[in-house]
């Protein structure tokens, strides 16, 4: 590979021609990178090796752990309710902080309008009673929010999840340094 040619694309570009090379990319994002390849030879010798290294990596056979499993992928397991509700609020943070902001506005429309409010079967000692324990259980909730964002943050993605993509890093960064080697030693002879 002329490195010299590919220092002329630019950091962003490279990162769409490898999100299309292993078929991560959306369909527009691919049609764009496919029209630019067939413009410019460049691009299309750079998609076509990060393609060859995309196939490479797929025919990876996947191997049996037996150690501790730290993730489960999704499609080996039965979906259950709180896989929905994990995916909403972890996967699609906007349909959660939509609905955090509905639940927010809601209690404080509740909390300034509740003297407007007619109690006709309830005691106003009873309605206390009840916004008390309302306010008690919004407590609850935002401690145990807190603690998994904690949770999520530092154990999770701090330790599973990162630890083997640097590992892996590393592991492609050796064989990068391996390439540049191999192909300085080729120029020589």
């Amino acid at each position: 590979m002329n490195y010299k040619k590919q220092s002329k694309i630019s950091e962003h570009l490279l990162n769409r021609i490898i999100s299309v090379a292993y078929g991560s990319a959306s369909f527009i994002e691919k049609y764009r990178i496919n029209r630019l390849a067939s413009k410019d030879e460049r691009v299309n010798e750079l998609l076509v090796k990060y393609k060859e290294t995309a196939k490479a990596v797929h025919s990876i056979p996947k191997e049996n752990y037996e150690g501790k499993i730290f993730v489960k992928p999704i499609s080996e397991n039965k979906k259950s309710i709180f896989d929905d509700i994990y995916l909403i609020l972890i996967g699609k943070p906007v349909v959660s902080m939509a609905a955090s902001i509905l639940l927010i506005v809601t209690i404080t429309f509740a909390v300034f309008n509740n003297r407007e409010l007619k109690y006709d079967n309830y005691s106003v000692a009873e309605v206390q009673r009840a916004n008390l324990e309302t306010k008690q259980a919004l407590m609850i909730v935002n401690k145990i929010f807190n603690k998994t964002e904690d949770l999520i943050k530092y154990d999770i993605l701090g330790n599973e999840v990162s630890k083997p993509i640097k590992a892996g890093m590393k592991t492609v960064n050796k064989l990068f340094k391996k390439e540049i080697k191999n192909e300085t030693r080729e120029k020589k002879s």
